[in-house]
């Protein structure tokens, strides 16, 4: 289903009168992001007074933006455009012409990952092939024992976002399930896949009583409970880069709590600063769980921001 641009026929926005006089499916598109999909019996006429040119106008000022077109028979224009606008997710299709400004995609993302940064890990990007679109792969963390918790708050976080106004921007919850559900967005040209990891627990006060313990006590000692109560204190005082500065000077933490978080690395992702695997990490992890491997067999670690930023 996926069309490969770089095959059709394309002007730049600014040479639209160029456009043939032929029924086709066009795409608006501006640095490899699919912007609007439509449908045209004669392509030239409706590009000289279209309804979204003044936008794409005023975002060409900024890159250029150009039309590519798909010729095809007039009876299957409409079948064509509602499959490319159900693929790509366009950001101006199916959104009335604004008299207020629509909020970007990638903002509504870094909107969800700044809300979920201390529970995620970013697993690494695939790029697109002629089945699928460039996809980011996020862990949310979510230790046998709180899947179940951590999947309604996180349900309910995804739920306030995909009901802003002015907005195209979903998560879609494709595995519905109590514990362990499984979201999928679609922003600016990528698929962004939220899956459950219940192989390493949150950084949050139960499981790093467990490491203030080791540090300050040493494993396996039996401490008074006024001392106890202290601990937790500081735990709960501890900010999140305190937090992963404590686990990653513990031995328990790289064996049996945290061992991702142990070795992950900051990178940006929609802005937004989140713990990645490394390709050591990843390879590792392709070892000891292979269909990892089989559902993401060209995936590679996440080394610059993967999600394009444009706004409108």
């Amino acid at each position: 289903m996926l069309q490969e641009f770089g095959t059709l026929p394309s002007f730049k926005l600014s040479e639209r009168q160029k456009l043939p006089e032929c029924s086709a499916i066009y795409f608006a598109i501006a640095r490899d992001q699919v912007l609007y999909v439509g449908l045209a019996t004669n392509l030239r006429n409706r590009w000289q007074n279209h309804h979204r040119f003044p936008q794409l106008a005023t975002l060409n000022k900024r890159c250029e933006v150009r039309l590519f077109w798909l010729s095809c028979p007039q009876n299957q224009l409409n079948n064509l455009e509602h499959q490319y606008i159900e693929y790509y997710c366009p950001n101006l299709n199916r959104t009335k012409v604004p008299n207020r400004q629509i909020i970007p995609s990638f903002q509504m993302l870094t909107l969800s990952l700044k809300k979920l940064s201390d529970r995620l890990i970013g697993v690494g990007v695939q790029d697109a092939d002629n089945q699928r679109l460039k996809t980011l792969v996020l862990f949310y963390l979510s230790h046998h024992k709180e899947t179940r918790l951590i999947t309604t708050n996180l349900r309910k976080t995804l739920q306030a976002i995909t009901k802003k106004p002015d907005s195209m921007f979903r998560w879609t919850e494709v595995v519905r399930s109590k514990d362990a559900a499984h979201w999928r967005t679609r922003c600016n040209g990528i698929e962004v896949q939220l899956l459950p990891w219940v192989g390493e627990r949150l950084m949050h006060n139960p499981s790093m009583y467990t490491v203030m313990c080791e540090k300050l006590y040493g494993l396996g000692t039996a401490i008074p409970m006024d001392k106890y109560n202290d601990l937790r204190q500081k735990v709960k005082a501890m900010s999140f880069l305190e937090r992963l500065e404590l686990i990653r000077a513990s031995k328990i933490s790289q064996d049996l709590l945290f061992p991702l978080a142990y070795g992950a690395e900051f990178h940006n992702i929609s802005g937004v600063e989140i713990l990645c695997l490394t390709n050591t990490q990843i390879q590792c992890m392709f070892a000891k769980y292979p269909f990892l491997q089989e559902d993401y067999p060209r995936i590679s670690a996440i080394d610059s921001d993967p999600v394009p930023r444009l706004e409108f």
